[in-house]
């Protein structure tokens, strides 16, 4: 049975380190995505559309370049040496995180595209909450990987605060939907509304995939500890 030498697994660690500092720069510019999103919603509550499309060029960008970070990452594991059950693990982690990114973009799209006026001030109001929370999320994830990269054991807690803010953000969309549809009863604009409620969807999809993330960073400290 082929044995590693001490050779082959300095250089699979040397490898680890080297794709794990790559994976640090992705969730910061997936939470640098979010971060910009969170400034279209409100260029959007202020009715300040022309601001929003610029904002939203940001957005876009940022998502592109989380996705070539992507691909390197990608690239990276596929390159030897590196033991097969960290590489899935990091893969997983990868591609889960990637998600929060393209939903993030989405939801800034659908707001633009809708350009709503007249919102509640009541929506306006959460709706900002909502993206505040999601941009919460997200640099808890961040903060739940720096600490699986330099204290794995201690990344469980991190994670388990990731889950208890995903659980806020749920009973807070909650609240905005059932304020979002009262608005829609007396909107003459079925498109305005409508495309606020997709966008909330969309950022209720983000702090999933942020639970999902820290499902993968808990279970990788676990077998690590």
């Amino acid at each position: 049975m082929f044995k590693p030498t001490y050779t082959a697994l300095w250089f699979g660690k040397k490898r680890e380190i080297e794709i794990l500092k790559i994976l640090r720069v992705h969730l910061e510019t997936i939470v640098s995505t979010i971060a910009a999103m969170r400034d279209v919603v409100y260029a959007i509550c202020d009715e300040d559309f022309d601001k929003a499309e610029k904002i939203y060029k940001m957005v876009f960008d940022r998502e592109r370049e989380a996705d070539d970070v992507k691909e390197k990452i990608l690239s990276e594991l596929a390159k030897g040496p590196f033991h097969p059950f960290d590489r899935e693990d990091i893969m997983r982690l990868v591609l889960t995180a990637d998600d929060l990114a393209a939903y993030a973009k989405s939801s800034s799209r659908k707001l633009c595209l809708a350009k709503p006026v007249g919102m509640p001030e009541n929506v306006k109001r959460d709706l900002k909450k909502m993206t505040d929370l999601v941009y919460k999320i997200g640099t808890e994830l961040k903060t739940a990987l720096d600490i699986l990269i330099d204290e794995p054991k201690k990344a469980i807690a991190a994670a388990d605060k990731v889950e208890r803010l995903e659980e806020t953000i749920d009973e807070h969309r909650n609240i905005l939907i059932a304020e979002i549809l009262e608005w829609g009863d007396t909107s003459n604009k079925i498109s305005h509304w409508l495309m606020v409620k997709e966008a909330v969807e969309g950022m209720e999809m983000i702090s999933d995939r942020a639970e999902d993330t820290a499902d993968v960073i808990r279970a990788i400290s676990i077998l690590r500890a």
